[in-house]
């Protein structure tokens, strides 16, 4: 973060400054009281399950400069804080305010900010965006999946005094969303992964998602870049006019400008062609990832960046955990994929599998969430798809799958099905059935936390997790 002044970063949410204030210097901004540092400023965000003022006396204690307060907090005990407290009525709302204002004041004109959304991939994309990027300019992205109206606005103020880029996660759950992060955000560039079935339950249904994840591209600064997935079809009619900027489209259609075409893959890695002559491979299992790949090729080239550094960079690129991360473990190798789930990015992981794999393959499935009322009918043709691949194990984890498994058991034909009631069943079925060679893609949607199942794996065979 570029250090602000208090009594700047008071204004900046419309609260009262006092007076010393303008000599107080934050250097950071966080909502965490664990990982509060000197001369930090501590945001407390009152949750469901908890309530981050309970823990303003620890980051005092720890250093921080000042903190950020609900007003109700402030007057019962604000006057006996040891630090300035900056009195808000809604600590979330104070912080996307600092953040846009740190966006549009503070942040160098030099600094270059990348909005990435979309269904599946937009961590990925993110990485790989930054991957390449980070060979030729200093800069920074999201950690994890800051993709919220908490983690965006961190985002911006991570920002420092040197960076030519920020590249920003941009997620959503409900209409409306993206539009507002993506106001706080400005950017300057922005991609659009992809769009499938998901979060239908607040955006419902394709057409809907389409029009959450466009909405991005209005706030995109004249003079910059839009680059979108048009492989489904029910986002092309809003793009029209829906940015000044130009518009780059990526995708297996060959109707996109930057296309993608020959993708191969197995469970080591993925090969392409890209606008008809730059083979591009990436070691990492997915050809679904070569869309993304596009994108952040279409990013990196509108920096200056020349085609060979980039599909060097590419092939050196390792995805972040939960993300069809390789791992070879005891004589197994396991595709980490346990961050996010949908029928798309499912179908695509089942695709993979049936491409190439050593040994047997087996799918660990847990539940997908927040399809809506056809979830059931989600559910069933995604088996089904599985069924169709004779994949030689399906574990299923989650009352939706088991469900969907037993309706469409008479479908199956070789593909041996164990249903499990959560991560810790399905922990101890693998260590019974696994055998030396086997290849196992572990995918469900977060909640379901089977991470743990491949964490479970990693100790069970008593050695740690590599990547390959």
């Amino acid at each position: 973060m570029i250090p602000m002044s208090l009594n700047e970063v008071a204004a900046a949410m419309g609260a009262a400054c006092e007076t010393g204030w303008k000599e107080i210097r934050v250097h950071r901004v966080t909502t965490d009281s664990r990982d509060v540092k000197p001369g930090d400023l501590f945001l407390a965000i009152k949750g469901e399950r908890f309530d981050a003022h309970d823990f303003i006396d620890d980051t005092v204690a720890k250093g921080a400069a000042a903190c950020v307060c609900h007003g109700d907090w402030f007057k019962a005990r604000g006057e006996a804080c040891a630090v300035p407290c900056v009195s808000v009525p809604d600590t979330v709302n104070a912080l996307g305010r600092l953040a846009n204002h740190y966006r549009r004041r503070v942040i160098r004109v030099s600094a270059v900010v990348v909005g990435v959304t979309g269904t599946n991939g937009k961590t990925t994309t993110k990485g790989m965006i930054d991957h390449v990027l980070s060979g030729s300019f200093p800069g920074r992205a999201a950690p994890g999946s800051y993709n919220n109206q908490i983690g965006v606005p961190l985002t911006i103020l991570s920002s420092e005094l040197n960076d030519r880029y920020l590249i920003v996660e941009i997620g959503t759950n409900s209409p409306g969303e993206v539009d507002m992060l993506a106001e706080i955000a400005s950017p300057n560039a922005a991609v659009i992964t992809s769009i499938s079935e998901a979060h239908l339950q607040g955006l419902g249904g394709i057409d809907g998602v389409a029009a959450e994840k466009v909405s991005l591209l209005r706030h995109v600064r004249p003079n910059g870049l839009c680059v979108v997935n048009t492989d489904r079809p029910e986002i092309l009619p809003h793009l029209t006019g829906a940015s000044r900027a130009r518009l780059m489209t990526v995708g297996t259609n060959p109707t996109a400008k930057l296309c993608v075409a020959n993708a191969r893959g197995d469970i080591r890695h993925t090969t392409f062609v890209l606008d008809g002559r730059y083979r591009v491979e990436l070691p990492m299992p997915g050809m679904h990832h070569a869309t993304n790949a596009a994108a952040a090729f279409a990013i990196a080239r509108w920096f200056g960046v020349a085609p060979e550094e980039i599909i060097e960079r590419l092939r050196s690129f390792v995805p972040p955990g939960g993300r069809t991360r390789r791992l070879e473990m005891g004589g197994i190798t396991v595709v980490d994929d346990t961050y996010n789930a949908n029928p798309a990015s499912l179908a695509a992981a089942v695709e993979t599998l049936k491409r190439g794999a050593p040994g047997r393959r087996i799918l660990v499935m847990g539940d997908m969430l927040e399809l809506g009322p056809d979830s059931a009918s989600y559910h069933r043709d995604a088996i089904r798809g599985v069924f169709d691949t004779d994949i030689e194990i399906l574990v299923t984890v989650g009352p939706i799958t088991g469900e969907a498994a037993a309706a469409t058991d008479q479908h199956r034909r070789a593909t041996r099905v164990v249903v499990c009631e959560d991560a810790a069943a399905a922990s101890e079925v693998l260590a019974s059935i696994l055998k030396s060679g086997d290849t196992v893609w572990v995918k469900a949607s977060r909640v379901m936390e089977l991470d743990r199942v491949v964490k479970d794996l990693a100790v069970r065979l008593d050695q740690s997790a590599a990547v390959a």
